[in-house]
């Protein structure tokens, strides 16, 4: 094995000419970005604290509170003699290690929101790579108070009057002057590590710098660098926060689905409870005091996200860099399968060991048998236990604390102990297949994954609870709890996936058979302590009215047998069970609905849908007897009934009967596949300026091509039979779960029919 250095990146490769090394032979490790490799080689951090001490990068580490020491040995360290790893001690150090890092300070970085309004034709997309159109105001909102716009006139247009919010200063521009205007742009952009937009890698940043360039303003003075899919700065780092916001490890782990599509609008209202300005005409027809006051509220919005509950995302974001050993721009781009392998392949450097290519992975997993039972599946997944159909009170639902990423730890998975050489590991198997693991050395997922784990579910969880605390520490401790549980719920699914560069299927199956294992061991447990199990998912079980002390028992059984934590997650009032496995409602005690699959939430859906299906959840919230319930499903039927005659009437207003869907990309754009919303768009472009990130409003209809825009439809061509079909989709889940025929509500003959089984 031989290293190669060389002055040239495209040397390696990235050119498909044969001079590139890793088309002339193989190679290892020749597909990592060089930034990457430059941080792994000289163990740098991001987003750790260093000093220049003799023009060398040294660490620093600031001094971590004695509380936070004490509580760190009582909660954590004293606390791992059950790891069962064959090098116990590894672990531990790994332990200490992420706990002094997640625990150093998180810094407060100096940064500015950007955002431009650019003029247009209706019809016509302002093109960012032509930018032939003049930018009209260009908005900030920074990290040190600045709340600032600039404001280009144009003759024809009333200045009107001002309506900024206070502290907002406003700079106009004469007509002639969008050259400094944009000069000026740049030198306050320079005054700021880092930049904030929403989109700015797709329109913001790429038309500034084509209009620079357009309008002759030298490169020397243009501090922004444009790259194949993003944009940045020459001396700073830029957040795209719609990139961010796109991140379902965000959008589900971080912000718990507060909001449903991507646009600033959606996400500013899900998180800080705000919106954009809407002043009800197109943006070629407000004053100039109206343009400025819509911008710079988009500059605000856009800056909030990062700055809202004590800088929260900000926090998220540089905690995560630090796990994943990677650039804050990337960890805000990157999806988490891309974080982890950042991660691992650290780890990899720090310990010598040469990171194995994909095709030996799959070459040393190609004979094995495995169990697969879904059709296009490569392994079997997790548990689902068949429902016990009916409606079901005083359910507790017990959960498994971070399954997989438990299992991955005490039972150290990981692509090479996983079938490992060693003869005598092989008694060690996993249960259901045909995998043992190495029982002489620790896997590199094992102890990452397990060590993070540990620190979330035994410390950083404990300690964001504690009182004690000042309200920084107490900020640190919840957003590192935070972000290890964006990583942690997301390992599994990275490692099972086929794309993740170190997917190994073996290891992947042996994951998810663990998993079962565990999941049907403790429902014998529960039956041979007399708790009814209704039903069961992966790392969930659902039992009927179980006792304290039962619950107690199965908690220490399932830590003694197999060394994970059970917990309640949730008690309802009440739950219905249909004959669909991963389709449930419940009642909490305090009156929340659970659906599982919940589509009438979905952004798309119509209002009157919307509005209809949570009337039923009103209805559904209030049934605390049997009795009860009979009664509801009579009222949710009424409901649904009269709903579908005015559909069918026409008697609903157009704008209730929208599907609402954001665009994620220009119209122009879609070749092969038209959506039904771009047919829509389409439709619009006509009349008004499309793009990437809008929200499209349309409505079914009658004739080709199926779909009109809101602001073109009329009611009578309004195809109700296609709205029927919808609405029933959408509320089978509550129908199904009830034993209740869309059909028979209708009043039409029923089909085929279900057994009554509400009634034990």
């Amino acid at each position: 094995m031989s290293k190669i250095l060389v002055k040239d990146p495209l040397a390696i490769g990235g050119t498909q000419t044969s001079k590139s090394i890793r088309n002339l032979i193989d190679t290892w490790e020749s597909d990592i970005k060089y930034y990457e490799t430059y941080l792994y080689d000289s163990s740098l951090i991001v987003g750790k604290y260093y000093k220049i001490e003799n023009d060398a990068v040294v660490p620093y580490d600031l001094e971590i509170s004695d509380e936070t020491k004490l509580s760190l040995k009582t909660m954590l360290l004293d606390k791992q003699s059950d790891t069962n790893l064959p090098d116990t001690k590894q672990f531990d150090e790994h332990v200490s290690q992420w706990a002094n890092l997640l625990n150093q300070p998180i810094p407060k970085i100096k940064r500015i929101s950007l955002d431009i309004e650019v003029e247009s034709e209706i019809g016509r997309i302002p093109d960012p790579k032509i930018a032939e159109k003049r930018i009209t105001a260009v908005g900030f909102e920074g990290s040190d108070g600045l709340k600032q716009v600039f404001v280009l006139r144009k003759s024809g247009i009333e200045e009107g009057v001002n309506e900024l919010l206070p502290g907002v200063k406003i700079v106009f521009y004469e007509e002639t002057k969008e050259k400094e205007m944009i000069l000026d742009t740049f030198e306050l952009m320079k005054k700021y590590p880092l930049l904030i937009t929403y989109n700015g890698d797709g329109f913001d940043l790429p038309y500034l710098y084509n209009r620079a360039s357009r309008l002759g303003i030298d490169r020397q003075k243009n501090p922004l660098y444009m790259m194949r899919d993003s944009a940045t700065l020459t001396d700073g780092v830029h957040l795209d926060l719609y990139r961010t916001m796109s991140n379902r490890a965000f959008q589900i782990y971080a912000f718990g689905q507060k909001y449903n599509d991507f646009s600033l609008n959606s996400v500013s209202k899900g998180l800080l409870g705000e919106e954009k300005i809407d002043y009800g005409v197109e943006l070629n027809d407000l004053t100039l005091y109206q343009t400025a006051n819509y911008c710079q509220n988009d500059a605000r919005l856009t800056y909030n996200l990062t700055g809202f509950n004590n800088d929260l995302l900000m926090n998220l974001l540089i905690v995560i860099s630090r796990i994943a050993r990677m650039p804050i721009d990337d960890i805000s781009r990157m999806g988490v399968s891309q974080w982890i392998r950042s991660l691992l392949y650290y780890e990899h450097r720090q310990n010598g060991i040469l990171i194995p290519r994909r095709q030996e992975l799959d070459n040393r997993s190609s004979n094995v048998l495995n169990d697969a039972v879904i059709k296009d599946k490569k392994f079997r997944g997790g548990l689902v236990v068949e429902p016990e159909e009916g409606i079901h009170f005083d359910v507790t639902v017990m959960d498994f604390a971070s399954l997989y990423p438990s299992i991955i730890k005490v039972k150290n998975l990981s692509y090479e102990t996983v079938r490992c050489s060693h003869d005598a590991c092989k008694k060690n198997t996993i249960p259901q297949t045909n995998h043992w693991v190495c029982t002489k050395k620790n896997g590199l997922t094992s102890v990452l994954i397990g060590s993070l784990r540990d620190l979330r579910v035994n410390y950083y969880k404990n300690m964001a609870k504690k009182d004690t605390l000042t309200v920084e520490e107490k900020q640190l401790f919840t957003v590192v709890s935070q972000a290890l549980k964006v990583i942690l719920n997301a390992s599994y699914g990275v490692m099972g996936a086929e794309i993740f560069p170190l997917y190994f299927l073996p290891a992947a199956e042996a994951t998810t058979a663990t998993g079962r294992h565990i999941i049907l061991d403790t429902i014998d447990k529960c039956k041979e302590s007399g708790i009814g199990v209704l039903y069961g998912d992966t790392d969930s079980l659902f039992v009927k009215k179980p006792t304290p002390k039962q619950i107690e028992d199965i908690i220490t059984k399932a830590k003694m047998d197999h060394n994970v934590e059970l917990e309640i997650e949730k008690e309802y009032r009440y739950v219905v069970l249909s004959g669909r496995k991963k389709n449930y409602l419940g009642v909490t005690k305090n009156g929340k609905v659970d659906v599982k699959g919940l589509t009438g939430k979905k952004s798309h859906t119509p209002p009157f849908i919307k509005t209809l299906f949570y009337e039923l959840l009103d209805i559904l919230s209030e049934i605390k007897t049997a009795e009860e319930f009979k009664r509801a499903k009579n009222k949710i039927s009424d409901k649904i009934s009269e709903c579908a005659r005015k559909v069918q009437a026409k008697e609903i207003p157009l704008q209730d009967l929208a599907f609402n869907v954001m665009i994620s990309k220009a119209p122009r754009d879609y070749t092969k596949t038209i959506p039904q919303h771009i047919r829509a768009a389409k439709q619009l472009e006509s009349i008004r300026e499309i793009k990437k990130g809008d929200i499209i409003s349309y409505v079914k209809i009658l004739n080709k091509p199926g779909v009109r825009p809101i602001e073109m439809a009329r009611k009578s061509e309004i195809d109700t039979s296609k709205y029927m079909e919808f609405m029933e989709s959408t509320l089978d889940q509550l129908t199904s779960s009830m034993d209740l025929d869309f059909d028979t509500i209708l009043g039409k003959p029923k089909q085929t029919g279900l057994e009554q089984f509400f009634w034990n």
